[in-house]
């Protein structure tokens, strides 16, 4: 079973209820109030951002400005058509001149070195055919060999068996108790008997062939 609520219950309540949306209106309020102010400061650093920014930009490009016009300044003149070609021609002929000079030094060092080849050649040539000649032997003068003198004398020529030997003695040998007999192919000495002709003795000596006379 239930009571009903008195009326000062329910007025009260009201109130309360009143005090609670006005306390939250009047937040809200405050609320909108901060963030309007906020926003107000946000667009003002904003806006002040973009001048600066706008500032700056303008700054750079009137630097850039600046020194365009320098440089322009700085820069050279522009010369006519007829200037350039004249100058053009100028330089093509001191272009001309110059390789021409290039081209007779050039010729002129050539010259030199084969100059200095062709006496290099010579020179060594003169020097070989210098050697050549000290090197050359001389022609031997043709001279007729000497007959050697034998060491020994021809006494005779004796027969003994049927064999015919040659007598000799020494040339030194003071009596004819030294003699000696040879026959044909015996040495004495150098000499070598070839053959034992009737008036001669024919030796062999140093490859020659010499009669001696038998007396």
């Amino acid at each position: 079973m239930t009571f009903p609520q008195a009326p000062s219950e329910r007025n009260s309540r009201t109130r309360w209820l009143k005090v609670a949306a006005a306390f939250w209106l009047l937040l809200i309020s405050a609320v909108a109030l901060i963030n309007s102010v906020g926003l107000s400061r946000l667009a003002e650093q904003t806006q002040g951002s973009a001048q600066d920014a706008q500032v700056n930009a303008l700054a750079l490009r009137v630097a850039d400005l600046e020194r365009q016009t320098d440089a322009d300044k700085r820069r050279p003149a522009p010369i006519s058509q007829a200037e350039f070609a004249t100058a053009r021609q100028a330089l093509d002929e001191r272009m001309t001149r110059l390789e021409a000079a290039d081209q007779t030094r050039a010729l002129a060092v050539d010259l030199q070195t084969l100059q200095a080849r062709v006496n290099g050649i010579e020179t060594r040539l003169e020097k070989t055919r210098q050697m050549a000649s000290a090197a050359r032997p001389s022609a031997p003068v043709a001279t007729k060999p000497k007959v050697p003198e034998p060491p020994f004398r021809v006494l005779g020529v004796e027969l003994r068996g049927g064999e015919r030997f040659l007598s000799i003695t020494s040339t030194a040998a003071a009596s004819l108790a030294g003699a000696r007999l040879l026959r044909e192919g015996d040495v004495e000495g150098d000499w070598q008997l070839q053959s034992i002709e009737a008036q001669a003795g024919v030796f062999q000596v140093n490859g020659e062939t010499q009669r001696i006379a038998v007396p």
